[in-house]
């Protein structure tokens, strides 16, 4: 199964890749990004204020430009998708910046513990000197299962979205779209749809389907970030 959003978004934003009938593991190809599923920065902790002033204690497993992945204690937790948070890191005794407004925007159930993933509209790289920043891709890719149209001349091409980060996504269709070329799409989320212009970079063939890497504009990435609620917070 292609791990992702849990609970409020389990409304097929899970599992493996539907594309018109087929079935792929979209893992066999686009792995999980492992600063969700492993290891834990030791000397850092986060403190996330809820909505209703409940602070939670978290581990931290990665940091991204604009994003934290954390682990909550507890399968079931306060925190859940489309959450409005603050949240702050500790090293020891010391706060390493002020409290940031945040959105949960991703969940994964990981034995008796949840890893959430919270998007913050400030640069947290910057706010950290790049200290602890993952150095390897400053952006972390989310899996999801995600319903998508694609505008191909004058039609509309059902794909699905496999992950997403803030700055791209992988797709999974029928056809093969043109790499180097803009693409005007839209995603499906609860409540509505998303526009997004995207930009294929490359392109492979697995025995059911396509896969394309697309990159977004910064502010498509945080549109899908911010899928599961109105709040204007992370802008």
């Amino acid at each position: 199964m292609v791990a992702g959003s849990a609970t409020k978004s389990e409304k097929n934003e899970t599992g493996h890749c539907s594309v018109a009938g087929h079935a792929t593991a979209a893992l066999n190809v686009e792995t999980v990004d492992d600063r969700l599923t492993t290891g834990r920065l030791p000397s850092v902790a986060a403190h996330v204020t809820c909505i209703d002033k409940t602070v939670v204690s978290c581990a931290v497993r990665a940091i991204g430009s604009q994003e934290v992945v954390l682990i909550v204690a507890g399968a079931e937790s306060y925190l859940d998708i489309g959450d409005v948070v603050t949240f702050s890191l500790c090293e020891g005794d010391e706060q390493l910046f002020a409290a940031q407004t945040g959105i949960v925007h991703w969940v994964m159930a990981e034995g008796n513990t949840r890893v959430i993933a919270v998007f913050s509209g400030s640069r947290l790289d910057l706010l950290l000197n790049h200290r602890l920043v993952s150095d390897r891709r400053t952006d972390i890719r989310y899996p999801v299962d995600l319903q998508a149209f694609v505008r191909v001349d004058r039609c509309q091409q059902e794909t699905r979205v496999l992950n997403y980060s803030l700055h791209g996504l992988c797709l999974a269709s029928d056809v093969a779209f043109e790499v180097n070329r803009h693409y005007q799409a839209s995603v499906i989320c609860e409540g509505g749809s998303i526009c997004l212009c995207v930009f294929p970079e490359w392109a492979t063939k697995t025995t059911d389907v396509n896969l394309t890497g697309c990159s977004l504009k910064e502010e498509h990435g945080v549109l899908l970030t911010r899928r599961h609620t109105s709040s204007n917070a992370g802008k």
